[in-house]
């Protein structure tokens, strides 16, 4: 990811980024998932709780809608809704049901402690924000997965082509998932044009928290729970 010059906060956020992703490329996770051998019960694991993170994260949006103050926000952000519950039913859903995972499983699974944690930060400070402070709290997910899949595919082409994993990967590096994720990046600079340095300085610390926390999601995904 290269950083350009600019007053934007979706650069010095980038800045952020580019420290602290690159430790998302050697995790046993992702490099095991790049390179085929990631053992299945390890993604059937992570599919259950992206499952369960999925849910929260439509209900973050929903927190965030409550603090738009134009209907062209409105209309945004229901439309972020109608597209992670699309995205859920369209390809989600039908991507846990190839690995064999059953309905019974869905409904018994429980939200490991780091993914609540993680999702509850991302409430908390939402509701205790505005409308940036939400779509902040949201980007390192959106943002990171892109980056994961790009430079991941860069290393190891063939993971495109794994039965298992493939359609992981190629769904990050499609034309409209950059395009949403673009919006999102451009929304946020634009809400943020004349914040103050301290907003700003806070906004970046949100993300990087983040960042951390999706650590954790891959390490309890890596572990299976067991961490």
């Amino acid at each position: 990811m290269k950083i350009e010059a600019s007053g934007k906060l979706s650069q010095k956020i980038a800045v952020l980024a580019e420290k602290l992703w690159p430790r998302y490329l050697c995790h046993p996770f992702i490099t095991h998932m790049a390179d085929g051998t990631l053992p299945l019960e390890k993604f059937r694991y992570y599919m259950l709780q992206d499952y369960l993170y999925l849910r929260d994260y439509t209900k973050i949006l929903a927190a965030i809608l409550q603090k738009a103050d134009t209907f062209e926000q409105i209309r945004f952000l229901s439309g972020e809704i109608e597209s992670t519950l699309g995205e859920t039913y369209r390809t989600h859903i039908p991507y846990m049901q190839r690995l064999g995972i059953t309905e019974e499983e869905i409904c018994q699974a429980h939200t490991h402690i780091d993914n609540c944690a993680y999702s509850h930060y991302m409430l908390c400070e939402t509701q205790n924000g505005n409308v940036l402070t939400g779509l902040v709290a949201l980007l390192n997910c959106s943002w990171s997965y892109a980056y994961i899949a790009e430079q991941m595919v860069q290393c190891y082409p063939q993971a495109l082509q794994n039965k298992t994993y493939g359609a992981w990967f190629a769904g990050y590096l499609s034309e409209e998932y950059r395009k949403a994720n673009q919006d999102l990046i451009d929304r946020i600079d634009a809400l943020a044009a004349s914040i103050s340095p301290q907003e700003e300085n806070r906004l970046c610390e949100l993300f990087e928290k983040c960042c951390l926390f999706d650590l954790r999601f891959w390490d309890m995904a890596y572990a299976m729970g067991n961490c």
